[in-house]
Parts: structure tokens; C-alpha cells; sequence
């Protein structure tokens, strides 16, 4: 049977856990059309992620379905401490402390921060439970931070805690973090994410602690403090990727300027031709509902007309109800936006890359053939991904097909807008190359007789050269015998 057709060309990142965390499930969401596997490292133990990963590469030779693995790492946590009877009530205008502690000994409330005294001021605000109780900073003294509540509430142990206002001293990685990478390196992981990140030296100290695993991962940056989106643009030249971790950037920055937020770092991440994901609470209710609202259908479908790569589920497919009715329900969500017409890959935006080296030239020249010809697929033949991941960010109305001997080239396509990754051990002769590379083609069902594919790669083909040449093949009977 040929295998689904490429559209949506939006990818799926989907969030294993308690629901997902079996071979059954984990099929099903494949089945259902998640191409990246996100693994939280906030939860779980080591085994059970070392499980789902051994299950996700089984599957994926199994089905010939490349799913890339995305290693989130927690980052740096500040919480409440234990408090005595596991709660305690906040009420509007209340003054009370903050010290540092892991455990309630008196009236004050302990935080797990060391530097809580030292890293905040006077006047700043101080957010609890996600942003749902809030305080403002009167006084410090010593090692003591007096507040007065401002929106009160049920505050319980170990809830979040937020510091907008302030420019924190923890490092973006803790010893935690550390140890979740060296088990993200010797498992082979497609990519890693970086909370709290801040600036463009949070991400390059990973990539020097990559390195020095002997490792090059690439590092998805996950914006969710002010200071990032303040510093995006640095932030996407050294990042391999962008997330829009709308959750925590909403607490920091205030919800109603994530709409906003999304739409600048969306942009900042495709003007720097880097992938970019759309994460958090995308069909929240549907953790417990059949349905998703219109409100989130429309979040859906806001993140496809800014042409992001990718739409990311994380409780909807961790911990819901059903996990792989969502993923349906997202990717009929994606098919509809993208092929209502109404779309606009052409514009300036999609177009603003002048760089002249050759392999951009021939990126920009094979989107211009395939939208202008009617190609049925752009396809790209690569060792390292990087032209197709150059085609793509073009957003072209042509598919792109990634043909490359490496199966890890291929998973980590996976997270890329309209780029179908296949892996192909052959290396053509330059006679024979466009009627097998044709046959690789139409055997997969993405092409058939009579249709026009632009063709990149490098000659000579068999040495696998930097891409510098475009030919256009039309699918002969030959080529689907």
C-alpha cells in the first residue's frame, strides 16, 4: 500500500507519558501522524525513556516511518518548599515572606532558591501556581523577602514559581540537566531542547558541553522569558531550532502579549531559516474532551498561517484521555488550514533570504521552478540535510523529498516543514541516477507517471558533492515499472 500522502506539510511533536508510554500507543500516534517524539525530562525515570526510544526506533523500521526523538531537558526549577499540611491560603493585600528553604519551620514561606534575596528588588512581581497567585516585592531583608499578595488563592507544595521582574543568576543547566545529557547522547537522541534559556551563551554552553560529549545534537531554544524574546534574534543565529514555549512565556511576560510574542519569534526563527515549533495547551481540553473548542482550533490554524514548522501536543498526548484521537484531530486540523487556499507561502516574509552562496542560489532557483512549473515534489539529494532543510525554509508550494543514505539525517527532517525525509543507501551514477531516484519515488506513492519533479544534488553524484545542480525529470513509464 502507498504511503499517506505528504500533506500536512505542519509536523506533529507529540509528548510521551503516562498515556503514551507503551508499544500500543506509541503506534497508534505514529499511525496517526506524530513525526517527532518529545520526551520530557521535568518526568520520568532514565529506564522508562530508554523504553520509549528503544519502541520508537523498532516502530519506525517497522512502519519505514522516520519519528525523531526531541530530548527536553527540565532546566532550572524554582518551586515553592514542602509546606506544613501540603497548602496554605493567600488572600488579597496579606503580607508575607519569602525565605529560602525546602521545608516550612515557621510562618514564612520557603522557595528553593538560594539567591532568592540577593536576585530580586523591590516593586518586582513574583508569580506563583503558573501565574495564578501573584505578589509584589516590599522589602528585603537579609535573607528575607517580604511581599504583599496582590491575586490570592490555594497555594500548595512544590508549585512554581516565577520571577518576571528579575534577572535570576541560575544557570540555564543544573547538574540534573547534565546528567539527562550524557543519557540523551549514549541513546542517540535527534535533538535537545533548552529551557530558560535568556541569551545566546545559554545555547552555546550547551553546544561546547555537546561538543565535549563528542556529540553535535542540535539544540532547540525554547522561548519562555522575556530576556529570550528580547534577544531572539542572537538567540536564532546560534540555535539549531526555536520553540514557542507559550506556557511559561505567558506567566513571564504577561498571556496577553503571547499572541504577539508567537508571531515575532515565528518570524525571527523563519528569517533565520530555522525550524520552529508552536507548543502548549494547542487542544488542552481535549486531555478530557472529545472534541477540541473553536478557540483552539483557530490557535491551530493561527500557527499554520504563520507557516511554522511544527504544532507540538505535550498533556494532550502525555497524560489525556485519548492520545491518539488528538493527534487525528491535529493533523485534520493542519490538512484543512493548508489546503484551504488561503495560505500565502510568496510573501515577502517567505522571501526576504538574499545570500548568493550556491547551495542558497539553487534553493531559491528549485522553489521558483516547482511552484512556477507545477512540479509534483522538489527532491533533494543530500548527505547532510542542509539543502532541503535550505529548500524548506523558502516555504515553497511544492513538497520537498529528502533522499539520504543516513537514517539520522532523515529522523531529524522529520521536524521540518513539508520535507518528507527518505532514506536511500544507494549512490547513483550520474546516467542512471534521475530514473532510479524516480522509481525510489513513485514505489513510495509521492509521484507517478507524467509528473515533473525538480531534482538537487551535487556531481559527481556517486561522491555525494556540495549541491550544485537542478534538473528537471518528468516520470516516464519506465521509472513506475
Amino acid at each position: 500500500m502507498a504511503d499517506a500522502p505528504i500533506s500536512p506539510r505542519t509536523k506533529i511533536v507529540c509528548t510521551l507519558g503516562p498515556a503514551s508510554s507503551n508499544r500500543e500507543m506509541i503506534s497508534a500516534l505514529m499511525d496517526a501522524g506524530m513525526n517527532v517524539a518529545r520526551l520530557n525530562f521535568s518526568h520520568g525515570e532514565h529506564s522508562t525513556h530508554a523504553q520509549n526510544i528503544a519502541i520508537i526506533r523498532e516502530l519506525s523500521r517497522e512502519k519505514n516511518k522516520p519519528v525523531a526523538i526531541l530530548q527536553d531537558l527540565q532546566g532550572p526549577k524554582i518551586r515553592v518548599g514542602k509546606l506544613r499540611g501540603g497548602s496554605t491560603t493567600l488572600t488579597k493585600g496579606q503580607q508575607i515572606t519569602l525565605v529560602f528553604g525546602l521545608e516550612q519551620t515557621d510562618d514564612n514561606i520557603p522557595i528553593d532558591y538560594r539567591e532568592l534575596a540577593s536576585d530580586t528588588h523591590v516593586g518586582a512581581k513574583i508569580l506563583l501556581d503558573d501565574g495564578l497567585l501573584g505578589m509584589t516585592v516590599v522589602g528585603i531583608r537579609d535573607s528575607m523577602v517580604d511581599c504583599q499578595v496582590v491575586h490570592g488563592g490555594l497555594l500548595k507544595s512544590r508549585k512554581g514559581v516565577n520571577f518576571p521582574d528579575s534577572n535570576l543568576s541560575i544557570p540555564s543547566t543544573t547538574e540534573k540537566d547534565t546528567r539527562d545529557l550524557l543519557f540523551g547522547v549514549s541513546q542517540g537522541v535527534d535533538y535537545v531542547a533548552l529551557s530558560f534559556v535568556r541569551t545566546a551563551a545559554d545555547v552555546l554552553k550547551l553546544k561546547q558541553m555537546l561538543r565535549a560529549l563528542g556529540s553535535d545534537i542540535p539544540v532547540v531554544s525554547k522561548i519562555e522569558m522575556l530576556s529570550a524574546v528580547e534577544n531572539i534574534e542572537d538567540i536564532c543565529k546560534v540555535s539549531d531550532a526555536i520553540m514557542v514555549a507559550r506556557g511559561d512565556l505567558g506567566v513571564e511576560c504577561g498571556f496577553a502579549n503571547v499572541s504577539a510574542y508567537q508571531k515575532r519569534i515565528v518570524r525571527a526563527a523563519r528569517s533565520h531559516g530555522k525550524p520552529v515549533i508552536v507548543a502548549t495547551q494547542m487542544l488542552d481540553s481535549m486531555i478530557e474532551n472529545h472534541v477540541p473548542t473553536k478557540a483552539e482550533i483557530s490557535d491551530v490554524a493561527n500557527a499554520v498561517f504563520d507557516l511554522a514548522d511544527a504544532t507540538m501536543l505535550s498533556g494532550e498526548s502525555a497524560s489525556g484521555r485519548h492520545p491518539s484521537h488528538v493527534v487525528n484531530t491535529m493533523r485534520d486540523i493542519l490538512s484543512r488550514v493548508e489546503e484551504s487556499g488561503m495560505l500565502l507561502p510568496g510573501d515577502e516574509n517567505a522571501r526576504i533570504f538574499t545570500s548568493t552562496a550556491t547551495p542558497e542560489v539553487v534553493a531559491r532557483t528549485a522553489v521558483e521552478l516547482g511552484d512556477t512549473c507545477r512540479a509534483s515534489a522538489i527532491v533533494c539529494l543530500t548527505l547532510t540535510g542542509n539543502i532541503a532543510r535550505t529548500v524548506a525554509k523558502y516555504r515553497p508550494q511544492t513538497p520537498v523529498i529528502a533522499l539520504s543514505p543516513r537514517p539520522d539525517v532523515v529522523r531529524k527532517l522529520s521536524l521540518v516543514r513539508g520535507v518528507v525525509g527518505l532514506q536511500n543507501t544507494m549512490f547513483f551514477d550520474t546516467d542512471g541516477a534521475l530514473h532510479e531516484i524516480a522509481k525510489a519515488i513513485v514505489k513510495r506513492g509521492l509521484a507517478r507517471e507524467g509528473d515533473l519533479l525538480v531534482i538537487t544534488g551535487g556531481i559527481p553524484l556517486a561522491s555525494m558533492q556540495p549541491t550544485n545542480l537542478i534538473k528537471l525529470h518528468r516520470v516516464s513509464k519506465e521509472d513506475v515499472l
